[in-house]
């Protein structure tokens, strides 16, 4: 068996006598048994969330250092990589969240009640999200309607990097150049990306470290995550600017 790479948590169970079918280097098959191997998508997102911030980050400071300049070239080349960076970063992190959902909502069951009412609201997929995760984790109204919040804009950029057909194509004031620039260099910027990657790693990290599911499947993936997203709060990327950018 082949594996294959998603951004889903996949498993793949290779119990003893299971097939597993590879080439040597004679192209002949072989086979083995390995052991149960599991890959949990969310935290690899997450990292490449806080390797693109950090990118970002850096394309910002060069951003600032071309505009004292007069060299044109620079200064659209520094747009350009704080923006491609950026993207990569909030995208990233809307991936993550992805890939977390895709775990906890096999692990919940819903009463009808809910999924009728999503349906009658036409309920965006960041309120069932956000509805799915308080079902999980038994969170107060209050935290799921905080969550909601979090998400539709974690979602919003991420579908600005999917679908700009919205957008006009007319110059917008740049926050901090004070110039007119295209739209995308005002939203896919690394004070934005900032923000959205310390949201999604701010959520995450709080589910998988402060609450306690009843399902005792989620519990053990709760635990084996928790490993892994508690250092990235502490990740340089994500402590720069806090004072500015307190979430």
């Amino acid at each position: 068996m082949g594996s294959v790479s998603s951004t889903r948590v996949e498993t793949f169970d290779m119990r003893a006598g299971a097939p597993l079918i590879a080439m040597d280097q004679d192209a002949e098959p072989a086979s083995s048994s390995p052991p149960l191997a599991h890959f949990d998508a969310c935290p690899t997102w997450l990292e490449l969330a806080v390797r693109h911030l950090s990118d970002a980050q850096v394309g910002r400071d060069a951003r600032i250092e071309a505009w004292r300049g007069a060299d044109e070239r620079s200064k659209t080349g520094a747009l350009e990589w704080e923006f491609e960076a950026s993207m990569q970063a909030i995208t990233a992190s809307a991936i993550a969240v992805d890939a977390f959902y895709a775990v906890v909502q096999t692990r919940v069951h819903l009463p009808q009640s809910l999924v009728d009412e999503w349906r009658d609201k036409r309920a965006p997929r960041y309120v069932r999200i956000a509805d799915v995760f308080g079902k999980a984790f038994s969170l107060e109204p209050k935290t799921v309607s905080r969550l909601a919040q979090a998400l539709e804009e974690i979602f919003r950029f991420r579908d600005l990097a999917i679908d700009s057909s919205s957008k006009i194509d007319a110059h917008i004031l740049h926050p901090e150049l004070g110039v007119g620039v295209e739209w995308r260099f005002a939203y896919f910027r690394y004070e934005n990306a900032l923000l959205i990657v310390k949201a999604t790693v701010r959520l995450v990290t709080e589910l998988a470290v402060s609450t306690h599911p009843n399902d005792p499947d989620l519990q053990k993936y709760i635990d084996a995550l928790r490993s892994r997203v508690e250092p990235l709060q502490n990740a340089n990327a994500l402590r720069a600017q806090a004072q500015k950018c307190d979430l």
